[in-house]
């Protein structure tokens, strides 16, 4: 049969563009609200969403190729091609549907998040392939043993489940079996654990190669003990390699591919960030040099790396950001990252108020934008940032280090505001 004949005449030529205008009308708020601006693994990494829809339309039209082999009897010709060798021809506009799906979905999260530098993450791609195959074969052999009318909405259905409702289970890392987890990857300081990709790809693989034994011309006893090895071998290779794995199943990103500048201080930025490096290095270098005047010891190093070296100062990782937002990292960067163990483990926390308002302190003292500030953090704790600042810089300073304390520890209260400097207020007053 002619290649023009076998798209013509597949289900999945004409549920193509059906797919193509239900991605881009109905899950573009979906695939592109998360995205993180100009990152390659965002992109592709949001775009897995569509995969929960794509799949099942895969599986379904290969439900219907099935269904229209068995009706014509073809099992029962003289064989001159293997079982593999009939199905292939039938499954290829399938596996062109789920392209088609994918590729609809990537054009919109590559076009909202605009990747400039790097190169996409190609095995995100390759996994995508991978669990559309095993979806449109599954789909396949389903319709070559039920009829029409029962295998299409059965592969509809079961497909969707399978891919979409292991993300509301527990434990958490199941949800990687199906579709990798890549939907929520990733910030820029993160890259995506290989571990969720290759979970779904060796489940996928399980199920084409029992897939694929089950089109050959064995005994059906042997396919189906063959078979069945194939698909227990697929879930416990799967099953080991997202065990453990949380919810999100990122890694931060390697520290080679900052670009840093300067020496007092050295700012280090990822490469997305190229366009508004000036900005950054100049906020905050300024911000740091604002906080060294209140007395605070910040040091020289500034970066964007997630898990920084004992000489230098994690100051956040922002897709957009702007003035206002580098200085209230550099500032904010100061605290710490967490509660500590011991509120952690249920311990009362008296420190915990203290949070809002010595955060919102930090973020004015190094040059924040104080309507930003308010939004960020409430308007009563920037309220009381702004009391802070009327005291002289020896009392800020000492109400700075006692309620720094209290955030690292379940005994010490939060400091009280420091009554406003008389110098200050005629300054004020005039």
């Amino acid at each position: 049969m002619l290649w023009r004949t076998v798209f013509r005449s597949s289900s999945a030529s004409w549920m193509a563009p059906l797919l193509a205008g239900f991605v881009a009308l109905l899950l573009q708020d979906d695939l592109t609200s998360g995205v993180t601006q100009g990152y390659w693994p965002s992109a592709l990494g949001a775009a897995t969403f569509a995969l929960a829809f794509v799949a099942p339309a895969c599986a379904a039209a290969g439900a219907w190729e099935g269904s229209r082999l068995s009706r014509g009897h073809v099992a029962s010709w003289a064989p001159a091609r293997s079982g593999i060798g009939i199905a292939l021809p039938l499954l290829l506009p399938v596996f062109t549907l789920g392209i088609v799906g994918m590729a609809v979905a990537a054009s919109l999260t590559i076009a909202v998040t605009g990747p400039g530098s790097g190169l996409p993450p190609l095995g995100v791609a390759l996994m995508w392939l991978i669990i559309l195959v095993a979806h449109g074969m599954a789909g396949f052999l389903l319709g070559k043993r039920l009829p029409l009318v029962v295998a299409t909405p059965l592969a509809l259905i079961l497909s969707f489940v399978l891919t979409a409702y292991p993300a509301a289970l527990e434990p958490l890392w199941l949800r990687h079996m199906v579709t990798g987890g890549a939907s929520s990857c990733c910030a820029l300081d993160q890259s995506l654990d290989w571990r969720a990709a290759a979970s779904a790809t060796v489940l996928a693989l399980g199920i084409i190669a029992a897939a694929a034994l089950a089109l050959t011309a064995l005994r059906r006893r042997t396919r189906t003990v063959a078979a069945t090895g194939l698909l227990v071998a697929g879930l416990l290779g799967s099953g080991g390699l997202a065990y453990g794995l949380p919810a999100d199943p990122a890694t931060a990103r390697s520290a080679d591919e900052l670009q840093c500048a300067g020496s007092d201080p050295r700012v280090c930025l990822w490469p997305e960030l190229a366009t508004h490096a000036e900005m950054i290095r100049q906020n905050a270098s300024e911000a740091r040099k604002r906080l060294q005047r209140a007395g605070i010891v910040v040091p020289r190093e500034l970066t964007m790396q997630d898990r920084p070296g004992p000489q230098a100062l994690f100051i956040g990782a922002w897709p957009q950001p702007t003035p206002s937002v580098v200085r209230t990292g550099v500032g904010t960067a100061l605290l710490p990252a967490e509660p500590p163990t011991c509120a952690q483990n249920g311990d009362p926390f008296p420190g915990e108020t203290a949070f809002g308002p010595v955060a919102s302190w930090l973020a004015l003292t190094a040059g924040a934008d104080k309507e930003e500030t308010a939004a960020r953090y409430g308007e009563g704790e920037t309220a009381v940032a702004q009391r802070v600042m009327r005291a002289s810089a020896a009392q800020q300073l000492t109400w700075f280090r006692h309620n720094n304390q209290a955030l690292r520890n379940c005994t010490s209260k939060p400091s009280a505001v420091p009554p406003a400097s008389t110098t200050r207020s005629a300054k004020a007053s005039r």
